[in-house]
């Protein structure tokens, strides 16, 4: 149970987060007791994490302000070992250095700040800056599976799944003009090996009529049909 005076001072750190939060960090008590708060950081651009949400915990003692939090990250990030406390120098750990008049918004920071660094520590995590990516892709959706994110960020949840579905379709479009590529690619090799040398005169004839109509444009698979078209012709002449 909070003291008054951890009551007092934590009640006044959430109305100033919610009057000016950090950068990329929202935070906010439980319901049900003011030391157990649940923050949410957004991967900042220009970064592994770009895109991702970051859910995690800051445990408060009745001591607080002159003792310290344990801090842990919930949400798989690929930095730090999901919901284990964290050795930080604004942590649980160093009551030593903690200083009373840092705030939950100089404790977040701090965090984001260590994050997105790349020094190690007690349940920190080294992994390579692709799987970070794939886990910033794919946090929303772990947290859209954990009940005490869903609990404690209910108004998040539709601007959760919608940025889902954003991402989805991007990843859709971005497979779909790599598959185009690869096809135009593929009609361009099959293109090139159209030998007119190797095709009777009115083939020929036929053929570099056809070369000279597309001439200019742009599209190698208007080329390509045409090539195919010829073909036709010669195996027609053929039979």
């Amino acid at each position: 149970m909070a003291t008054k005076q951890a009551h007092k001072r934590l009640t006044k750190e959430y109305k100033a987060m919610v009057e000016n939060p950090p950068p990329y960090i929202t935070a906010h008590p439980s319901e049900n007791n003011i030391l157990e708060w649940h923050y949410l950081i957004t991967g900042p651009t220009d970064t592994p994490y770009e895109g991702g949400q970051y859910h995690g915990t800051l445990m408060f003692t009745h001591e607080y302000p002159f003792k310290p939090p344990a801090i842990k990250m919930i949400t798989p990030s690929g930095r730090f070992q999901p919901n284990t406390r964290l050795c930080l120098s604004m942590s649980d750990y160093h009551p030593d250095l903690w200083n009373p008049a840092w705030s939950v918004a100089t404790i977040l920071t701090g965090l984001l700040s260590f994050m997105t660094g790349d020094e190690d520590t007690t349940g920190s995590l080294r992994t390579s800056e692709l799987t970070r990516k794939k886990f910033a892709r794919a946090s929303l959706g772990w947290n859209l599976q954990n009940e005490r994110f869903i609990k404690n960020f209910s108004d998040l949840i539709e601007e959760t799944e919608q940025k889902i579905k954003e991402w989805d379709a991007k990843d859709r479009a971005e497979l779909e003009a790599k598959a185009s590529k690869s096809t135009r690619a593929q009609q361009s090799k099959q293109e090139e090996e159209v030998d007119p040398n190797t095709l009777d005169p009115e083939d020929r004839i036929r053929y570099e009529q056809a070369r000279d109509a597309v001439e200019g444009q742009s599209s190698k698979m208007v080329y390509y049909i045409l090539a195919i078209a010829v073909a036709f012709g010669l195996f027609r002449f053929i039979n």
